[in-house]
């Protein structure tokens, strides 16, 4: 099967040697510095990880984040579900910040979907990791964390299950200023028989909206005591005194009904709006509002200090693999500005959505190569198949023994391919470059094609930050599909 390559190949010239001077000292430094005693460099995994799906929670989506990071939550994956209400204005503080990745999934009914993709991609990157929605919240003793609390487990136990404790309107009909934990303080004194889970990520078979399968069925409640890994109603008696989900299901009235008029994430909508009596619970819980001084703090430190985006985009203590995928959302501004283009050139086009991007479909057979679009995109005109690091990555510094290195590295390398499309199917994609450690990487996406016409596909392709070598493309049918043109680039 033929294959379109941009980068190195045998017996040709470097990327160094082809490109303009300009990039020339760059792509070489960029070598140097990860195979330099000064560019190796490992960053540690993480104890805990919270994941969650949203859509249009902006308002209340920041005081979760700040709230679990009080608890000790290291990293958040949120997924937006096509949120239209400034969600993420909101969480950009704490994405520049490194204490979110926010993933761009478009995909209805997408929450076990979701979930599935962070145990697979993120999870071999921590010890445990929770799956809440944003309107729960842990309640632990206090001075208790969640590190801490789960290390309490034995090895053997796989999923550790808490249970909700209800929380009503508190008698607010439209939404209060303030905090949720503080706002809202009146609950249910009977825990539920529903619960929400923590995994061990390693042990997990298949994630559900409340639990998972995990590979031996162990399973513990908050006292570790095992429970059978079956739907709610089986589980027996329930217990909530050292931990809890604070479920603040209806916040106020007003955003209850909003709620119940939106669906479920999981694609069902088979709740009705419920008097308000309904919700009017009398029994009094503060332990999570008592969180709210220094939550306040928090959320206001990470709006002030998170404005421009720390040197490695997203990368945390989640390492490799959390600047990835913040450039999920990146994305989406980069395809709107190709649309604009395309459209303003006379032709139509659609939008198609994968795990890894978003490929624009040119769907009236359009004669013009899009070079003039894609260029822009790459920040300057390079030749064809070659590789192609912007002009913002020019910048160098000076380091120790007097070697220059570049002044970034790339948190992801992004691809935008041209196809002719003549009959469905594929291309794959694949990337050859070296970790900061020396090690090489090589890394595979699929972009389905099942479209006929002219496509332009834009997609990060690395899950980690990489120095570029190489980029092969190997169509599903060469007579097919035929590559019109590659722009590889990178963001830091």
């Amino acid at each position: 099967m033929p294959a379109y390559r941009t980068g190195l190949q045998d017996g040709e010239p470097s990327p160094a040697q082809r490109a303009p001077p300009c990039a020339r000292v760059v792509v070489s430094l960029m070598v140097r510095r990860c195979h330099g005693a000064g560019g190796r460099m490992r960053l540690p995994d993480l104890g805990v990880v919270m994941v969650a799906i949203t859509k249009n929670e902006g308002p209340f989506i920041a005081e979760w984040v700040a709230y679990h990071y009080l608890l000790g939550v290291e990293h958040f994956v949120i997924y937006d579900n096509r949120s239209a209400d400034g969600t993420f204005e909101v969480l950009a503080p704490f994405v520049n910040a490194g204490l979110v990745t926010l993933v761009h999934w478009p995909l209805f009914p997408g929450q076990i979907d979701a979930y599935q993709h962070a145990v697979t991609t993120f999870g071999p990157r921590c010890d445990w990791m929770g799956f809440l929605d944003i309107d729960e919240f842990v309640s632990l003793p206090p001075g208790m964390t969640l590190p801490a609390f789960l290390a309490g487990f034995p090895p053997e136990a796989e999923e550790v299950v808490l249970f909700w404790r209800m929380f009503g309107h508190s008698g607010y009909r439209a939404r209060p200023a303030g905090l949720v934990i503080q706002n809202f303080v009146q609950c249910d004194p009977n825990l539920w028989q529903i619960a929400k889970c923590f995994v061990r990520p390693e042990r997990v078979r298949t994630m559900f909206v409340h639990h998972a399968e995990t590979i031996n069925r162990r399973s513990v409640d908050e006292k570790g005591r095992p429970i059978p890994q079956v739907w709610m109603h089986e589980r027996g008696a329930v217990t909530g005194d050292i931990a809890v989900i604070n479920h603040y299901f209806t916040r106020s009235y007003e955003d209850y009904a909003t709620k119940i008029a939106r669906g479920q994430a999981d694609g069902r909508n088979e709740k009705k709006l419920e008097p308000f009596e309904k919700w009017d619970f009398d029994h009094t819980d503060t332990r999570a509002a008592d969180h709210a001084p220094a939550l306040q703090d928090l959320m206001d430190l990470v709006a002030e200090r998170g404005v421009a985006p720390s040197r490695y985009g997203c990368l945390s203590r989640m390492g490799v693999i959390g600047s990835t995928r913040n450039f999920m959302t990146a994305s989406q501004a980069a395809v709107n500005a190709m649309k604009k283009y395309v459209e303003a050139a006379g032709h139509a086009v659609k939008l198609q959505h994968s795990l890894f991007g978003t490929a624009l479909v040119i769907t009236d057979r359009a004669t013009t190569l899009l070079h003039a679009g894609l260029d822009p995109l790459c920040l300057d005109m390079p030749k064809r198949a070659e590789l192609h690091l912007p002009a913002e990555e020019r910048a160098i510094t000076q380091a120790e023994g007097d070697t220059l290195v570049p002044a970034r590295i790339f948190g992801s390398v992004w691809i935008g391919v041209e196809l002719e499309v003549l009959a469905h199917g594929y291309v794959d994609i694949h990337l050859t470059g070296d970790r900061r450690d020396g090690t090489r990487l090589r890394q595979k996406r699929r972009q389905a094609l099942p479209n006929v016409g002219r496509v332009l596909a834009l997609m990060v392709i690395n899950d980690e930050p990489v120095v570029p070598l190489a980029v092969d493309l190997h169509p599903s049918d060469p007579q097919a599909v035929t590559v019109r043109a590659i722009r590889v680039f990178g963001c830091d």
